[in-house]
Formats: structure tokens, C-alpha cells, sequence
């Protein structure tokens, strides 16, 4: 069976993932469809470092403010897909008659083939997504997993 080889920060960002999805699951404005979504990724996040074969988990948080005249928006995503593990962070701003212009930091990624990238700072990260609720940010999710919840017995 395919496993990640995680570091003690892989695991820290990893229980940072399945703290923001259970965050979500107490609010209000989840969906039961975005509930499933999430109760797959938190499967998929449980398993580890054990690959989930056919999951496609994606959940996060985005963060409009602004203008019509000037606008930005910031993104927090997580991401479990069969042997890949992401957190990114980026957005865009919006100014009149200039346009737009995008951005992303330097992200999260540990693939169970071996790559990594770890050069975001997890530190704040938990507090910012809580932040970003508390300003009225849009919560999302995507799940596109084709696998069956196997039940261990206890």
C-alpha cells in the first residue's frame, strides 16, 4: 500500500487541514452536500500517511472585500488528492481602469512519490481562516472522490 513519508511539519499542516474542516462542519451556512465533501477529506486526512486511492478532497476559504472601484480577494485551499497532500494561499486585487493582478505564496505540497515544498509559514494559519470567517468570507468546497469509506472494526 502507497504511503506519504511525512515530517513532524507535514503533520502539523495536516492537523491544521482536519482543525478547518471540522471548524466548518459547526457552522451555519454549511450545505449537506459541502458536509459530505468534507467528511470525505477528513477520511482521506485520517488515513495518512496511508494513500486514499480515488480521493479528490478540496475545501477552503475565500475572503471578498472591497469596491467598485478597487477590490481584492483572498483564498486559503486545501487540497487531499490521491497521493497529494496542498495548502495554498494566494488572491488578486481589482483597481479601476488599471485591471487586475494575482498572486499566491509559496505553498504546501507533499506528494507520496517523494516531492515537497514547504516553504509556508503554518503558524497563523488557523487563526487567519477564523479571521476571514469572522469577515464574512465564503466557505468551499469541492469533492470529486471516487471511493468507499472502508469501516474498521474496533
Amino acid at each position: 500500500m502507497e504511503k506519504f513519508d511525512l515530517t513532524e511539519n507535514d503533520w502539523i499542516g495536516i492537523t491544521i487541514a482536519k482543525n478547518v474542516a471540522r471548524h466548518f462542519l459547526k457552522l451555519k451556512q454549511i450545505t449537506p452536500i459541502q458536509i459530505i465533501g468534507l467528511g470525505k477529506a477528513l477520511y482521506s486526512l485520517e488515513r495518512l500517511p496511508l494513500v486514499t486511492p480515488n480521493s479528490f478532497s478540496e475545501f477552503g476559504i475565500i475572503l471578498r472585500e472591497g469596491t467598485e472601484a478597487y477590490r481584492e480577494m483572498r483564498y486559503i485551499d486545501f487540497r487531499i488528492i490521491n497521493s497529494s497532500f496542498e495548502i495554498s494561499v494566494g488572491g488578486s486585487s481589482y483597481t479601476h481602469g488599471i485591471g487586475s493582478d494575482s498572486f499566491s505564496e509559496p505553498g504546501w505540497v507533499v506528494e507520496a512519490e517523494g516531492f515537497k515544498s514547504s516553504e509556508f509559514e503554518l503558524y497563523d494559519l488557523e487563526k487567519t481562516v477564523k479571521d476571514f470567517i469572522e469577515s464574512g468570507a465564503e466557505i468551499t468546497v469541492c469533492d470529486e472522490s471516487e471511493f468507499e469509506i472502508e469501516i474498521e472494526a474496533e
